[in-house]
């Protein structure tokens, strides 16, 4: 078999009827069989090794979102719809104990996944860059991931909207109440050096006899992070916690389409100031919110 060049392995997710073609720097793929050894009296050593769990399968990979101002009516969404995104701000506040995955192909391997991580970084000048990844568990009788890796013929054509549309943190912000979220009690505006987002979900599959891979999925509870990086620093974190919502905007190159993260009631878990020779005091802040 030839070997087969990263530009033949396209990445494309599915949810509902939208379909997205991911920018992404990598992919990773891997499967596991859970097993235990079964011994015997009588016998020396393994008489087999014998299934303690379902086989699973997990994929990950890092991407730059792009932003095409497109909207999915069948969600009712105003702004673009980025499925990612979309999935994460949606799954921590519903209040519905089942849920479905996005289905995934990558290189003629397919299966379908439930996201258990999103995190991406903010920097000046830079292009966002955030990371998932998906547990694949299988349904029914189906496996976590079926097919086989095989050169895929790619569309070249949009290269220009792909351009313009990629998220970007020259225009991004990260606000409070509609104000940059760096403002202190003296009235002082920080400077934003970097802003660190992560979230992580919890699910537990629902196993039914006579069947290997789950019937279906309850969702749990959710954790999210973030970690900002300014020059100001105010002493103070209140025993109880203090909520505010914040607001993360990811905004394309060309300043014309929008992806938004809420993080609802907040608090400001952590601070700390450093400061080293012949550089400037920066403050680490990090706030939580759970679901």
């Amino acid at each position: 078999m030839a070997s087969i060049r990263y530009d033949k392995i396209p990445l494309i997710i599915e949810y509902g009827s939208r379909k997205e073609k991911i920018l992404a720097y990598d992919c990773s793929l891997s499967e596991a069989a859970e097993l235990q050894p079964v011994y015997s009296i009588g016998k020396k050593g393994v008489a087999e090794q014998a299934p303690a769990g379902a086989r699973t399968a997990s994929i990950s990979f890092s991407y730059t979102p792009v932003l095409t101002g497109l909207t999915n009516p069948d969600y009712q969404i105003k702004g673009d719809f980025n499925i990612i995104n979309h999935v994460a701000n949606g799954l921590k506040t519903s209040k519905k104990p089942q849920t479905s995955g996005i289905a995934i192909r990558f290189g003629g391997i397919s299966g379908e996944g439930l996201l258990t991580s999103y995190t991406f970084n903010l920097t000046p000048y830079a292009p966002v860059q955030c990371n998932v990844n998906f547990e694949l568990f299988g349904s029914g009788q189906d496996l976590p991931a079926s097919g086989e890796l095989k050169a895929q013929a790619v569309d070249r054509n949009s290269k220009s909207s792909i351009a313009s549309g990629v998220g970007h943190s020259a225009y991004s912000a990260f606000m409070t109440a509609g104000s940059p979220a760096t403002i202190t009690s003296s009235n002082e505006t920080g400077v934003l050096q970097s802003v660190d987002y992560s979230i992580n979900f919890e699910y537990e599959p629902v196993y039914s006899l006579g069947q290997e891979f789950p019937s279906t999925f309850m969702y749990h509870s959710a954790n999210e992070e973030v970690r900002v990086t300014e020059n100001v620093y105010e002493t103070g974190i209140a025993f109880t916690g203090k909520g505010e919502d914040f607001k993360l905007n990811i905004k394309s190159i060309d300043n014309a389409n929008t992806i938004s993260v809420i993080m609802e009631n907040p608090v400001l878990t952590n601070t700390q100031v450093s400061v080293g020779g012949g550089g400037v005091a920066e403050t680490e802040k990090t706030i939580r919110s759970f679901y």
